[in-house]
This record gives C-alpha cells, structure tokens and sequence, in this order.
C-alpha cells in the first residue's frame, strides 16, 4: 500500500513506474522547472529541489519502498544530494551550455583541478565563481 503519492505527483508518474519511466519523467521536468530557465520564477529553486528529491528518493532501490510505505517520514534526508549535481550528473554540464551556461558546479570543479593538487583557499573560490556567474549572465543575455 502506498502511504504517500507526492514525490510520484512531482514527477508525474505512477506509483508502479518503472526506474525507465522515472528517469524520464525526471529528464523532462528538470528542463521544465530548472532555475536558470525560469529567472523570473520565486519559487523555480525550490520546485527544483522538490524535484531532485523526488527523484533522488523513487530511483533509490532502498528509499522507494520506505517512502512508498511510510511517505517522506521513511525517507533519510540525511543522503540527500544536492540537485544541481543530480542534474549535472543526469544531463551532463556541456550538452546544455549554450542554454544555460557553464553550471555552477563544472566551474567549480575546473577551478579546482586548475589548482593542481593544493586546497583552494575558499575566498578566493568564491571570488572566481562570482566572475564567472557574472561573465555567464552577460553571455546568456546577448
């Protein structure tokens, strides 16, 4: 019996989707509500995250029957990852540059492997990330 039907309602799926169906359903959504497609939208960073949560919990073998069961109350938040890396993971950061940008976490990323090994001082992290966000912006507007 299945307690709860929200995080199946955010991706639009069925209780009885398959992990296929769920990935898919994910792939679709997320290029419907992502933040960066949506600037003018106050609530597109948290309908983001509900969705990343949706599908962070229904694609886990081990979370889906404890939510189904139990509804969020069964879910550890605790592994919850971030869904910008959820999303970067799923889609990959290059396929989707010329619509959005280079995200914020393969920037970040860059900029740490360009360190060569020795810990980033993380002022000096945030600096470069607030450059590259604001080059991202102008390029984006053209």
């Amino acid at each position: 019996m299945i307690k709860e039907t929200g995080y199946y309602e955010v991706l639009g799926i069925s209780p009885g989707a398959t992990e296929a169906e769920i990935k898919k359903a994910y792939y679709m959504r997320a290029k419907q509500v992502h933040p960066d497609k949506n600037p003018n939208d106050p609530q597109a960073a948290e309908n983001f995250q509900v969705l990343g949560e949706a599908y962070q919990v229904l694609s886990d073998p081990a979370q889906r029957p404890s939510y189904d069961a139990y509804g969020k109350a069964g879910v550890s938040m605790a592994t919850m990852i971030d869904p910008a890396v959820i999303f970067t993971m799923v889609f990959g950061s290059e396929l989707f540059e010329d619509y959005i940008g280079h995200l914020a976490l393969a920037s970040m990323a860059s900029f740490v492997l360009s360190t060569q090994g020795e810990p980033p001082d993380i002022s000096e992290v945030l600096e470069k990330m607030k450059g590259v966000q604001e080059e991202r912006e102008e390029k984006l507007a053209q």
